[in-house]
């Protein structure tokens, strides 16, 4: 079976062991890093400022507590969130669980946008290029890199752009707080697939 790039698929599953020892602590213990709110508003003005244009609806399938899904809805963008764990308020909807890598369908979604499980940013964003979507990824720059991660990612798609923060973003051990207290040490980046894209990847700069 051939995936969007025109490559032969491969297999992306990870062990029972492997998904529970990352997905399935506790609050306090989980893999949860969320982004912070402002950080998804600043490569939005990116966007706008060079004139592209996210498609929507979208489908954010690691939404932690809803901070990208609530950014992107105060943008005006249609948004499904969804989470290994659910989670609700007065402003966003997390439905859960629903487990990304084992689900095969999408529901009308025209981008998949989030910031993956640090454990599992390979898996995530294998399994969303199985998708007939554009696929936007907020991970560490260093998730660049890599010859292991080249010969199975980069090698086979191609990003259309690359979004790199000027300053740096921040994510939030188990969850954002105004003064709470964030990664400020790791410089971050957006990686834009749209498939079946094989052109040069644009780089771009978030302000």
């Amino acid at each position: 079976m051939l995936d969007l790039f025109g490559n032969a698929d491969v297999e992306k599953r990870l062990t029972s062991t492997q998904r529970i020892t990352s997905r399935q602590a506790p609050l306090t213990g989980r893999d949860l890093y969320t982004t912070r709110p402002a950080d998804i508003q600043r490569f939005l003005d990116a966007v706008e400022r060079d004139g592209l244009e996210i498609p929507h609806p979208i489908w954010e399938p690691a939404a932690g507590l809803g901070d990208i899904s609530w950014v992107l809805k105060a943008n005006g963008y249609m948004v499904r969130s969804t989470d290994l764990y659910p989670y609700r308020d007065d402003e966003i909807d997390v439905y859960g669980p629903r487990d990304f890598l084992l689900t095969d369908r999408k529901h009308g979604e025209k981008t998949i946008f989030t910031n993956p499980p640090f454990n599992m940013q390979e898996a995530f964003l294998l399994h969303a290029l199985t998708f007939d979507t554009d696929v936007i990824f907020f991970v560490r720059l260093s998730f660049l890199s890599s010859q292991g991660r080249h010969r199975k990612i980069y090698s086979r798609y191609r990003p259309a752009y690359v979004y790199v923060y000027t300053g740096r973003a921040q994510c939030h051990k188990d969850g954002y707080r105004e003064n709470g207290r964030a990664q400020n040490m790791v410089d971050y980046c957006v990686i834009w697939f749209k498939p079946p894209y094989r052109g040069d990847t644009k780089l771009r700069w978030i302000e």
